[in-house]
């Protein structure tokens, strides 16, 4: 083997000197002979890059990286790492025992992202559905409604039934095009909510910075009573109002994500704020209202100024509900607000 000194490029695992210009990179940016290319890598077949190991589609036998199956929309299988399109499994993997056949995807699907209706504010959706039983029929009727703007995927927390997950919508599109007689006929169909969550997304590009989002959480942990009548879900352990997180809303502010997942409003995420606190509902006016809650209060804090707060009860709600009550847009929160206070 020959010898080489540090400044001269060599192979990272022989150790045998190459031409840097020549030689292949592996994803650490390390440099490769062609001998241990060929004897410890692969090269995914759509971008030429070599990794160690790849992922096969399962229909073609296509090797790829990560990145690109995820580009192409493909996701792994449920129970195994073949990579699938449009199914939950594949077909090696005994689709007989897949309860819902190719309707519904893994919990792990991510799709690429279509975003419907204006910006920068954009809502995503996660309704966890109940279901009497395995009926292929009801994942039919969700599809035929639904069609490209959301899809099902499977959830632990749900014993027998799915997810429907939309796409990005602007609350006006949600509001005009989401087909919202759908839940009408779950609901005649025997599914229900009980004892599950809606979860809505909110786009952090909405926020005009630290400040609004500090305003926005602020407001929202003021006021958990009212949010959390509003949202028909008090003490669960999926979406916790808890002190310490109302206590740490400058910290999350300032960047810090390293928080419980499982609280009120999830900052895990890298594009947006998840609203966790809502029961699910097959009841139109109820999802309505969870989704214009969700874009009243981004635009309600964005406009708060410290003026507002001291002299006119800013933070709380009923200066809210004033605020909504004034703008068509929220009339399903309106409503559904009324509707519960009658209701106490």
């Amino acid at each position: 083997m020959a010898t080489t000194s540090q400044d001269e490029d060599v192979c990272v695992h022989c150790n045998r000197e190459v031409n840097a210009e020549l030689a292949r990179t592996n994803v650490d940016d390390e440099l490769v002979c062609d001998d241990c290319v060929f004897l410890r890598y692969r090269q995914c077949e759509n971008c030429g890059h070599i990794f160690r190991t790849l992922l096969v589609v399962e229909e073609d036998g296509e090797e790829l990286c990560e990145d690109c199956a995820t580009a192409s929309g493909y996701h792994e299988c449920l129970d195994c790492t073949y990579l699938v399109h449009g199914r939950a499994r594949c077909s090696q993997c005994s689709p007989q025992q897949d309860r819902w056949g190719e309707h519904v995807y893994c919990a792990s699907y991510r799709p690429r992202l279509e975003f419907c209706g204006t910006g920068p504010l954009f809502l995503g959706m996660e309704l966890e559905i109940n279901t009497p039983d395995e009926d292929v029929e009801l994942c039919r009727l969700c599809e035929d409604r639904i069609g490209d703007l959301a899809y099902l995927k499977e959830d632990g927390s749900i014993e027998i039934g799915f997810e429907l997950v939309t796409h990005p919508m602007s609350l006006a599109w949600a509001q005009e095009n989401f087909p919202w007689r759908l839940l009408d006929e779950l609901a005649a169909r025997g599914c229900d909510g009980t004892d599950a969550g809606l979860h809505v997304h909110v786009s952090r590009d909405a926020f005009t910075g630290s400040s609004h989002v500090f305003r926005w959480m602020k407001f929202i942990y003021r006021n958990a009573a009212n949010v959390q009548q509003l949202a028909r879900r008090h003490d669960s352990s999926w979406a916790q109002f808890s002190p310490e997180e109302r206590a740490d809303v400058k910290d999350i502010c300032k960047g810090d994500r390293n928080r419980p997942r499982y609280s009120a409003i999830n900052v895990q995420n890298d594009d947006t704020f998840e609203l966790r606190m809502f029961a699910s509902s097959v009841k139109p006016q109820e999802v309505q209202a969870a989704l214009a809650f969700a874009d009243a209060s981004v635009r309600y804090t964005q406009q708060l100024t410290l003026g507002a707060i001291l002299r006119d009860a800013g933070w709380s709600w009923d200066a809210f509900l004033a605020w909504a009550g004034a703008r068509p847009e929220y009339d399903s929160l309106s409503r559904e607000c009324e509707a519960l206070a009658c209701a106490c």
